[in-house]
């Protein structure tokens, strides 16, 4: 007779304690942090039209001269999509050669492995550009791309689809230099050899260059008792007494 009272107690207090949980547990929304899309990469990404762009950078090995690449997504299931190529504008252009990119309908199409678009402009190792990318459905995108050196991630020896441009497009134009252009193009060309020229004394004085793949050697500090250690206290027992 008294288990009866007991079993309905406790199932009362099981009852009372999911309703308590229930406007608690409805109050965290569903926008949950884990449930967006977070991808980890060095590379600008947009998901804003029906063409996602994946991974966007420019590869450099030197200045104004590099390879635009990024992966793309086409989400419409039905229709396919083309990149018909970048804007110019006064930071980038795009080489003469540049061909359309298909994409299929619900498919992917990476640059990284079709060779990407060679570009020219204003831009060196560590910049970030705004590209943007015109598409043959009237999607326009524009990111800011990071331009990255050919090392670790972006080796051209893991990536083995790509080839960097050789520095005969004229970042004006993304056209050849024209004959009477000769003297900028040979002034630019003098001012990209003492460039390199001083990427150059860096390595030799132990300091890799900005497009060197090797890394920044350390930060020595002496120890006590050694030249430089004690420099600070040099400099307070110089002061004069007062």
């Amino acid at each position: 007779m008294l288990m009866r009272p007991l079993r309905s107690r406790r199932l009362t207090l099981l009852a009372a304690g999911a309703l308590v949980a229930t406007p608690l547990l409805g109050g965290c929304g569903f926008d949950y942090a884990t449930d967006r899309v977070n991808t980890i990469s060095n590379g600008a990404n947009d998901r804003e039209g029906s063409v996602d762009v994946l991974g966007a950078v420019i590869i450099a090995g030197q200045d104004n001269l590099g390879l635009f690449v990024a992966t793309l997504v086409n989400n419409d299931l039905d229709e396919p999509a083309s990149l018909q190529g970048l804007e110019q504008t006064d930071q980038v252009t795009q080489g003469a050669d540049t061909q359309p990119v298909e994409i299929a309908a619900g498919g992917r199409e990476s640059l990284f492995q079709t060779g990407g678009i060679d570009v020219a402009g204003e831009f060196g190792a560590g910049d970030f550009v705004p590209v943007t990318l015109t598409f043959d459905t009237g999607q326009t995108t524009t990111v800011n791309v990071n331009v990255v050196t050919p090392c670790r991630q972006y080796s051209l020896d893991k990536l083995t689809e790509l080839t960097l441009p050789e520095p005969q497009l004229d970042p004006g134009t993304g056209t050849e230099a024209p004959e009477e252009a000769a003297s900028e193009a040979a002034s630019e060309a003098t001012n990209e050899l003492e460039s390199t020229s001083e990427d150059a004394e860096s390595e030799a004085d132990g300091e890799p260059g900005k497009y060197s793949c090797e890394p920044a050697s350390p930060v020595e500090h002496g120890e006590p008792g050694e030249e430089g250690a004690g420099q600070e206290a040099d400099t307070e027992a110089s002061e004069p007494a007062e």
